[in-house]
């Protein structure tokens, strides 16, 4: 009796194994299967229209050149260029800062003269009405139009921040100053 007891505890591990494999498998085939569905409806929904915010005038299609950069050991970004007449005039990646609510995620646009050319929040969960007020209130990102990849971003100084809104303005201009820094070594890799 106690033999049979085993059998049917070890018979019943053996099924509920097979079929949390099968199962992990399937997740695993579903979300490969999904992943550049996925990518893509991101660019489209997401940053296709912040690109639009934030490049100059331009005849390609960033999305469909975008290519990856190694800027660190540990860190590669997407780069999105806009060529006018097959010259490059800018390029536009992706940065992210620590606001109150969450994670402020930014797409930068800089020229090719290291001027920057566009700032747009693209996701945030500040709060309504007062952090919020990165995205709701033009004026904050177009103020970094002013400076070039070799400026710094000082809020209080030369960056204006949002009042009621300190941690969403550090966040956002860290953001924005550690990111100008790649500028150099993607103008580099870019050729």
């Amino acid at each position: 009796m106690g033999g049979s007891r085993v059998r049917d505890i070890l018979r019943l591990v053996v099924v509920l194994t097979g079929i949390c494999v099968v199962c992990s498998f399937s997740l695993a085939i579903v979300k490969k299967g999904t992943e550049e569905r996925i990518e893509y409806q991101k660019i489209k929904f997401i940053k296709a229209p912040a690109l639009k915010a934030v490049l100059p005038e331009h005849d390609n299609d960033p999305i469909l050149e975008r290519v990856k950069v190694k800027i660190a050991p540990e860190k590669v970004i997407t780069v999105f260029p806009a060529k006018k007449g097959g010259k490059l005039m800018a390029i536009a990646y992706e940065t992210a800062g620590d606001g109150y609510g969450g994670r402020i995620e930014i797409m930068l646009a800089i020229n090719v003269d290291g001027s920057i050319a566009g700032v747009k929040v693209m996701k945030c969960s500040e709060t309504p009405g007062v952090g919020l007020k990165i995205v709701t209130e033009p004026w904050f990102c177009d103020q970094f139009k002013k400076f070039t990849v070799k400026d710094k971003f000082i809020l209080g100084e030369n960056v204006q921040g949002i009042s009621g809104a300190t941690i969403s303005s550090t966040g956002t201009t860290k953001a924005i100053g550690e990111a100008v820094k790649w500028f150099d070594e993607i103008m580099k890799e870019l050729g």
